[in-house]
This record gives structure tokens, C-alpha cells and sequence, in this order.
């Protein structure tokens, strides 16, 4: 095989990867009740310890927002021009910008929804919010703004809801402690990737590489995009960059995975059982019988 043809191989599977995901465009949709939680499911658990900062209204919102990357960056890659042609477009780094924001937050959705233990879900949920409530502080400082609430105030909320889902905390400090710890991106991006098919240190790489094309570090766009020397000139060389379809499928490839294990989790969690038996999912099924490779 050519190395042109294994380039157009490699996009028209990243285009098959990308129409698979489109279903999800419709479950995010206002009309689609997707986001529904049955009562006496485990999610519905989850909420009842975390009001007003439910579990699975985080982790819906970090969903809609790893579809909205995708579809945008589908947009951006191919464009019909007529019945049966597709114009592809490669972008060097601003591509790889949105597949890290699909990246990014299908890994929170798999990160909240992965454990086992309510009360390491409820932590979580509870430690995203102590973040949230730190950055929104900063940015109102910016704006010139006064919030409804202080600062203390808010976390002083979030440490009473930490005391109530875990008796055995000792004090303020104890709970305060473990709310500033472990939510930060590249701690769950590695966690999320623990219960992916694809490993810590493969979902780690995935998010790295995109946010150093993201970021326009010089590292990553010597490392992963392809390069062409056009000409020298004493000591500097004039270099052509350009995407390279190998590593770009790969990127959307996990990421889509990481995408499909949150919205399994999300239907697992949903759900109620009777008498010991799941309710039905046919999403759920759907990624079981279509996609086996990407998800646990």
C-alpha cells in the first residue's frame, strides 16, 4: 500500500469513527430527555448526596460539551460538495484543539461515573465543584464583580455535604483537604483511562499531544505533525507542516472511545433495577454489538 493510499485509509475511517458518534447529537438535543436519572438508580443515589451540585447534572453537561467539540470538529474536517463527494480539510493544530475538549470532558464524565464506590463519586463531584468555585472567584475578581456568596461561604457548603457522605471525616480541615485534591485534568484523564480499553499512560498521551498542538508548543508540533523542508537558508530551514491522517484518526479514535464509555456509564448509572435485572438500554446494547474494541 502507498503511503497516499494508507493517508486516505486512515481519513476515511476517521470519518466512519465521526458518523458513529453522530447519534449523540441527537441524545444531547433539549427534546431527547436523555439526561434522565430513574429513581432508586445509583445515579439518583449520587444526586440526593451531592443537592444542589448533582452528580449527573455535571456529568450530562461534560457529555454535551465532548459532543459539541465533536461535531464541530467534524465540521471543520469534511464538507459534502455534491451527492457522493466530501471535501476533506486538514487543519494543522486547531483541529486537534477540539478533539482535546472532546478528550477532556468525555474523560470527567468517565472519571465521576467510573468508580465503584458512591462515596469516591460523590468526592469527586463535590472536589470539581471546589475547583469551579475557586476559578469562578478569580474570573468575578477580573469582571469587577461581587458574587452572591463568598468564597468561604460556598466551600463551608460543600465541606457540609463532604461531613455528610462520610462520617468518619474528623474535621473541617480534613474534608477541605480532600476536596482540593485530585481534580485536575491530567489526574482524570489518567483515572478515566484506567477504565478505558486504552490504558493511564495512552489517554494521557492522547490529551498531551492535542493540548500541545492546542497550545502551539514547539514540542508538539515538531513531534506529531508531518514536516516538509522547502528550502534552507544558513542555518534556518523554511518547513511546510501539514496534519498527519495517521495520527489524527488515532487521536479521534480515542477520544470517540472515551466518548462512548461516558454515555455507557451514564445509561448504567441511570438506571434502575428490578428485581435484580437491568432495565433495557438499547444505547448501551447498540455499542456492545457495533463497537466492542472501544469500550470495557
Amino acid at each position: 500500500m502507498t503511503n497516499e493510499a494508507a493517508e486516505e485509509q486512515y481519513l476515511r475511517q476517521t470519518l466512519r469513527n465521526l458518523d458513529g458518534a453522530r447519534q449523540y447529537e441527537d441524545q444531547v438535543q433539549a427534546d431527547s430527555g436523555g439526561w434522565s436519572v430513574s429513581p432508586g438508580s445509583s445515579l439518583a443515589g449520587d444526586d440526593a448526596k451531592t443537592h444542589p451540585y448533582q452528580v449527573s447534572h455535571n456529568v450530562w453537561q461534560a457529555l454535551t460539551v465532548a459532543v459539541d467539540h465533536l461535531h464541530c470538529f467534524r465540521r471543520s474536517l469534511a464538507e459534502e460538495v455534491k451527492e457522493g463527494e466530501i471535501a476533506l480539510t486538514l487543519h494543522t493544530h486547531s483541529q486537534y484543539s477540539l478533539l482535546r475538549g472532546a478528550m477532556e470532558n468525555s474523560a470527567r464524565a468517565v472519571w465521576m461515573l467510573g468508580p465503584a464506590s458512591r462515596l469516591l463519586r460523590v468526592e469527586r463531584r463535590l472536589a470539581l465543584q471546589a475547583k469551579d468555585h475557586k476559578d469562578s472567584d478569580k474570573m468575578n475578581a477580573l469582571l469587577k464583580r461581587v458574587p452572591n456568596r463568598t468564597l468561604t461561604e460556598r466551600m463551608d457548603q460543600l465541606v457540609r455535604l463532604m461531613q455528610k457522605a462520610d462520617p468518619t471525616i474528623s474535621d473541617d480541615a480534613e474534608a477541605l483537604k480532600r476536596l482540593r485534591s485530585g481534580a485536575q485534568p491530567t489526574d482524570i484523564v489518567r483515572a478515566a483511562g484506567d477504565l478505558a480499553v486504552m490504558g493511564a499512560d495512552e489517554a494521557n498521551l492522547v490529551w498531551s499531544a492535542c493540548s500541545s498542538l492546542a497550545h502551539g508548543d514547539v514540542h508538539g508540533t515538531l513531534s506529531i505533525l508531518e514536516r516538509e523542508v522547502v528550502r534552507t537558508e544558513g542555518g534556518t530551514s523554511l518547513t511546510r507542516l501539514s496534519s498527519d491522517p495517521k495520527i489524527l484518526f488515532w487521536a479521534t479514535d480515542r477520544t470517540i472511545g472515551m466518548l462512548h464509555l461516558g454515555f455507557r456509564l451514564f445509561q448504567e448509572r441511570s438506571t434502575s433495577y428490578l428485581l435484580g435485572r437491568p432495565v433495557p438500554v438499547p444505547t448501551a446494547m447498540w455499542l456492545l454489538e457495533r463497537s466492542p474494541h472501544l469500550i470495557m
